[in-house]
């Protein structure tokens, strides 16, 4: 029965430099990545084939009216989400939709012909697609 014999060794300097180091290049390593995500802009592309296509920011609060096939399409911009606040179609499913956050979220006013779209860069390890 060969039992393991444990031995405590005494800290020597450079076992603290290595701590500090590893310790150091961790929090740089947080920071930078915090400060990546933070600084990815996320913006709200806007297409309509009556009105064109434009580029709204999604850190700056808003209420734009697009111009659409049956008339305007009323895109609400708060906290960072967007939606269609109104809309001149007869069932108003673009407006129960709800809002969109996220890059490559989505939303369309389809009798009207509005369609919006999160754009930025996504989450890391955020999931993209589906899978089988």
């Amino acid at each position: 029965m060969g039992g393991m014999v444990l031995v405590a060794r005494k800290l020597r300097p450079l076992d603290f430099v290595f701590v500090a180091g590893v310790l150091g290049l961790a929090l740089f390593l947080f920071i930078g990545l915090r400060k990546n995500y933070a600084s990815s802009k996320r913006n709200l592309l806007v297409q309509s084939s009556a009105g064109g296509e434009y580029v709204f920011p999604l850190d700056r609060d808003g209420i734009y009216n697009v111009a659409g096939l049956h008339g305007d399409s009323v895109i609400e911009v708060v906290d960072g989400k967007a939606r269609f606040k109104d809309s001149p179609c007869p069932n108003k499913t673009c407006v129960q939709q709800g809002f969109i956050s996220l890059p490559g979220e989505w939303a369309a006013c389809l009798p009207n012909d509005v369609f919006i779209m999160v754009q930025g860069a996504s989450k890391k390890g955020s999931v993209d697609a589906v899978a089988n």
